[in-house]
């Protein structure tokens, strides 16, 4: 795909002109998600010249009022902009931005604690003195909850901030959309986002086996403990880059297969071509967002943590209580810090792509054009 199909993959659908019909209401445009080019956010194949949104022939002159049509201004974006915007998102589209990543980790969570439950309960820590229990071991039943329930919380990490995608595309024209048009943008997409999950985790780990390796071949020969030091050094150095440039390209390369509808590898060549001349300054808002994300969703997990800790402390002697207090405060932590966290960073993710293409293709030219014709 050249740089003009690039720039037609994911145009907003072309002006109307005097003769052309009407456009169909955003709602109705989002429920046809689909490769048909008059889909503002589709990538499907390149429209005609004479119907680009590029063309003189057809542009409708964006007023001042489209230059803004949903949460942001349609320009290139700053820094300050990037950290603050996703929260933006979250309240302007939150039944998608909020309630898909909440769906996702409920649903990963209640199995998790299920299993934890049933795990307390096989290993007898459900009794009020522990130490008089037998046996220990996990029966079939919970062994199958845990391992569906690992997989759901996979699955969760796999489509919370894909699912955010559209909500912020929809957000940028001044659309609310339902939660429901954002999975079935998210649907036929779900195979090449499992496939990019599992090129970046492969990608990531052969990395950091490589730089295991000085590590390993150091405690075999019996070197001494500075060299053991300097070994772990170099395997931090290998690995802390590695995952931080997996996060930024697999993290754009999602929204990119979702909003785009390309394949895994196509995403990937796409994101690529984008973050050119881009790469460090991304990689810095990334580096700092998920800082700042992680250090409030640490706060929240602590917060949980402690309650658990109280109800402990209040009743030490009530193995039922203090069970259902450590699994509650435990998935209500878990949940509030994993939401936050999918739908800022997949928010973030979602205007990175937005920015890189205003930067590249002129995208706020396209999408102000898009938002001039649904006011017409």
């Amino acid at each position: 795909m050249d740089d003009r199909d690039d720039a037609a993959a994911w145009a907003a659908p072309a002006p109307v002109s005097p003769d052309s019909p009407p456009i169909p209401a955003p709602a109705a445009a989002v429920s046809g998600w689909g490769p048909a080019p008059t889909d503002g956010w589709a990538a499907g194949p390149p429209a005609p010249a004479a119907s680009s949104p590029y063309a003189a022939a057809h542009a409708a002159a964006p007023t001042s009022a489209s230059w803004q049509p949903g949460f942001m201004p349609l320009r290139p974006l700053g820094f300050g902009d990037l950290l603050g915007l996703p929260f933006r998102a979250m309240r302007y589209n939150r039944s998608v931005v909020v309630g898909g990543p909440l769906l996702l980790t409920l649903g990963a969570t209640a199995l998790l604690a299920v299993g934890m439950w049933l795990g307390f309960r096989d290993a007898s820590l459900l009794f009020t003195d522990p130490t008089q229990a037998g046996s220990f071991s996990l029966g079939g039943t919970t062994i199958a909850v845990l391992v569906i329930g690992l997989v759901a919380a996979l699955l969760a990490d796999v489509l919370s901030s894909a699912i955010v995608a559209p909500g912020v595309a929809r957000g940028v024209l001044g659309e609310r959309i339902r939660l429901a048009d954002a999975w079935h943008a998210v649907r036929p997409r779900i195979g090449a986002l499992l496939l990019l999950y599992v090129v970046a985790t492969v990608g990531l780990l052969a990395v950091v086996t490589l730089g295991l390796l000085p590590l390993i071949l150091t405690v075999a020969n019996g070197a001494g403990a500075g060299a053991i030091v300097a070994s772990v050094l170099l395997v931090i150095v290998v690995a802390v880059p590695a995952a931080a440039v997996v996060t930024l390209v697999g993290g754009i390369a999602r929204p990119v297969i979702v909003l785009e509808q390309r394949r895994t590898f196509a995403g990937l060549r796409r994101t690529i071509g984008l973050l050119k001349g881009r790469f460090w300054w991304s990689l810095l808002v990334v580096f700092v967002a998920t800082v700042l994300i992680g250090a409030v969703s640490g706060v929240v997990s602590n917060l949980g943590s402690g309650v658990g800790l109280v109800v402990g402390f209040a009743a030490p002697d009530n193995g039922i209580l203090l069970g259902i207090a450590f699994v509650l405060s435990l998935v209500l932590s878990l949940v509030v810090s994993y939401v936050l966290t999918y739908s800022f960073m997949g928010s973030l993710f979602a205007l990175l792509l937005i920015d890189l293409r205003i930067r590249n293709e002129g995208f706020d030219l396209t999408l102000a054009e898009a938002a001039e014709a649904r006011r017409a």
